[in-house]
Order: C-alpha cells, then sequence, then structure tokens
C-alpha cells in the first residue's frame, strides 16, 4: 500500500493558489468571530484582504471556500506517526517521599547535562506529571541545595 501524502495547497484558476493558514495567521483570525472569521480565513487563504476578497465574484468566493473545504477533510490528514520513543520516566502520583524526589532529581540532571543550551525546559513540559516548580525542588535536593555554573536552577 501506497503512502497518501495530504495536500497543502489548491490551484484555483483566476484567483491563484489557496493555502491553509499558518500559525501565527491563525492566531490572529482567532480574534474574529462569526462570519467574519470564516471571510478572513478564505482570504488569508489567498494571500489577500478581506475586502479584495469579497470583491471576487461569488463563484470565485465558492470555489475557494471548496478547496477550503478539500484542505480541511479528514481524508486529507495524515494520522501522525508513533512519537518517537522519548526518554521519560513514569513519575509516581501523589506525595514523594524525599528519596524519591532526590531519585527524580538526579534523574532529570543527567538529562539537562546530556541535552545542549536551551533545549531542557521544552523537553521538561514534556514530562507528564512533572512541572517545573517540582522539577526545580528535585534538582536542588539532588545537589543539596548548591548550585553550579552547570546546574543552576534556571529551567
Amino acid at each position: 500500500m501506497l503512502a497518501r501524502t495530504p495536500f497543502t495547497e489548491v490551484e484555483i484558476e483566476g484567483v491563484g493558489t489557496y493555502r491553509l493558514p499558518n500559525q501565527w495567521q491563525s492566531q490572529r483570525l482567532g480574534r474574529l468571530r462569526g462570519e467574519k472569521r470564516h471571510t478572513a480565513v478564505l482570504a488569508i487563504g489567498c494571500g489577500m484582504t478581506v475586502r479584495q476578497f469579497n470583491k471576487l465574484l461569488p463563484d470565485k468566493q465558492q470555489e475557494v471556500h471548496k478547496a477550503y473545504l478539500a484542505l480541511m477533510s479528514p481524508s486529507n490528514v495524515v494520522p501522525p506517526a508513533d512519537p518517537e520513543p522519548a526518554d521519560t520516566r513514569a513519575i509516581p502520583r501523589g506525595h514523594l517521599s524525599i528519596d524519591q524526589k532526590i531519585a527524580i532529581g538526579r534523574w532529570l540532571l543527567r538529562n539537562k547535562a546530556s541535552l545542549p543550551h536551551g533545549h531542557f525546559g521544552p523537553w521538561l513540559d514534556k514530562q507528564e506529571g512533572l512541572s517545573r516548580g517540582m522539577a526545580s525542588q528535585c534538582m536542588r535536593l539532588a545537589t543539596g541545595g548548591r548550585q553550579d555554573a552547570r546546574q543552576g536552577s534556571a529551567l
């Protein structure tokens, strides 16, 4: 069976290429509500302003709408691949003993040392059941409260 690649743009004759809004555009569109938002999604996807989009003939607006629906169709979405096995650890729920916190802190310090600068915070956010505050507390306990230049408390 061949792997199907989803299409990301649709060419519309007389209008141009329609693409779904990117993340930044989607955040901006989140401020709008109702029909204004839908029209803005269609306009931005064509690289137009809402005013320019409204000047299009109704049949061209319908073609843009059909292109939007085709790109948003569940049949066009590829299911996400199995996530890469991450170096994760099951964090016990409830209250942790000091020994458990020290063990978690040592594990965190080992992972922090192995990651490039600036990657520990995002990695930490992916760990289920472990907040940044708890991670900081566990790391402090594991180091006995001292802060080395390489193992500071900044996450």
